[in-house]
């Protein structure tokens, strides 16, 4: 009995030690330390993630799919496909199905996801029912958010957002966030970095001599910048301020005088290559322009925009010949055949379409419902004998180009893939994904050649 009580009174004795020292512990700590969980903030939390993420498409002045996301009202009051969010119930609201990828199309569209923190802050003011500004929130200073300090663990890749071949085949331009990398597709060392762009590279491409490189990128809202590169000695050659939104697409022209632009902010600009001085401002589209191309012989440039339109203009003149509109909605992408007499396209409507492009009209030949999901690319084989496709739904498609049968599927890619090109002797397909991963296909078999966890170093 003495040797139970004394270790009864052993055990008393270590509970009230440590209670001693958890009230001492919560004297000294700082009341937000111990005080329970802030429910989100609709003003403090939630409106700067829109600002920072969503609100380059979703405005006023850019109200893509009838959504503004600038606004409480907009938010709750939805957009053409319904209301976006369901108070209480964060899966069942697109809004976060669509930042999470449970929903296409993902969001934010073609650009950097949002950060695990964010996504759970939007869930859980989701789940509290969607709480608007409370009194005069709106007249005061946005707070700043509360948002922890998370160090990564891993060393994260930068998504490639833009893909361009040399024209001599051995050398690969990746477009990723900053700038580009050069690299040597043989050996996969990294052989120039050009950087200083702002935000996004999504747009690069190769002058026909293989002598200059463009670089398209620029901030939602704010601004679409062009550096053009001199690949020979290193060095940057042209800045041009050419939109006031981001550039979504760019081309140089066959004789390589012209450089066409094209932007979110529905406009494409051509400019002199030597000079930088504009020569023409295109304006017709009444959405986002996210693909550009000139025929093989530069008397055309044709355009596909979010606006459901393909558009065939004279570059020289600035004149538009004609619309193709038989899309059902926005074109992603567009591709000419080498020969410079078809223009194949896809978009959201998962559909390849191909028209014949006449002297003052174009005529539908061929359509394919291609994938499940959106169709980010298309691409034509050098030989203009294929159709190259990458989509939403993860996977990448090769077409017969005159049939349109199904040759080859891809499945199962690690993330979207963002950007393809065929290598100039068609022997290779090189795909950028958003998880920031290259892959080189063999276009004979299809194998993987030259899959990367990363860019490797830099060649001596």
């Amino acid at each position: 009995m003495r040797a139970r009580r004394n270790n009864l009174v052993s055990v008393t004795s270590w509970v009230g030690q440590r209670l001693v020292v958890a009230s001492m512990i919560l004297l000294i700590l700082p009341p937000t330390a111990i005080a329970t969980q802030v429910d989100p903030s609709y003003v403090s939390d939630i409106s700067p993630i829109l600002a920072e993420n969503c609100v380059g498409c979703h405005s006023i002045k850019n109200k893509m799919g009838g959504l503004r996301l600038d606004t409480y009202k907009g938010l709750i009051e939805g957009g053409k496909r319904g209301p976006s969010l369901v108070a209480g119930m964060k899966m069942e609201s697109p809004i976060y199905l669509m930042v999470t990828g449970e929903m296409e199309p993902k969001m934010p569209f073609s650009a950097e996801p949002l950060k695990q923190v964010e996504i759970d802050l939007l869930g859980r003011w989701i789940e509290i029912g969607a709480p608007g500004p409370k009194g005069n929130e709106l007249a005061t200073k946005t707070e700043q958010k509360r948002l922890p300090k998370i160090e990564p663990t891993l060393e994260l890749k930068s998504q490639i957002f833009s893909l361009s071949y040399h024209p001599e085949g051995h050398l690969l331009a990746i477009g990723r966030h900053g700038g580009v990398n050069l690299i040597d597709t043989t050996t996969g060392h990294l052989i120039a970095q050009f950087d200083g762009l702002s935000d996004i590279a999504r747009a690069v491409a190769f002058s026909p001599d293989g002598k200059l490189v463009a670089i398209g990128g620029g901030y939602a809202q704010q601004s679409g910048d062009v550096r053009i590169w001199d690949i020979t000695k290193r060095r940057e050659i042209l800045q041009i301020a050419a939109h006031t939104d981001t550039i979504q697409s760019l081309a140089f022209s066959p004789d390589q005088k012209i450089l066409a632009t094209a932007s979110y902010d529905k406009d494409i600009r051509l400019w002199n290559t030597t000079s930088g001085e504009e020569l023409q401002t295109l304006r017709d589209h009444i959405d986002a322009v996210y693909s550009l191309a000139f025929t093989g012989d530069g008397n055309r440039l044709i355009s596909g925009s979010a606006d459901r339109s393909i558009k065939i203009w004279d570059p020289h003149s600035g004149e538009r010949l004609y619309t193709l509109s038989e899309p059902i909605d926005g074109i992603n992408s567009i591709a000419v055949h080498p020969s410079g007499k078809q223009v194949s396209a896809g978009g959201h409507d998962r559909t390849i379409r191909v028209w014949e492009l006449e002297k003052e009209n174009g005529k539908i030949s061929k359509t394919l419902i291609a994938h499940q999901s959106a169709i980010l690319h298309i691409a034509y084989s050098p030989d203009g004998k294929k159709i190259a496709t990458t989509a939403a739904d993860r996977t990448i498609k090769i077409f017969d180009a005159k049939t349109l049968d199904e040759l080859v599927t891809l499945n199962n890619q690690s993330d979207w893939v963002m950007a393809l090109s065929f290598s100039p002797d068609g022997e290779h397909l090189a795909v950028g994904r958003f998880d920031g991963s290259l892959s080189i296909y063999d276009s004979e078999d299809y194998l993987d050649t030259f899959q990367t966890v990363g860019i490797a170093r830099k060649s001596p």
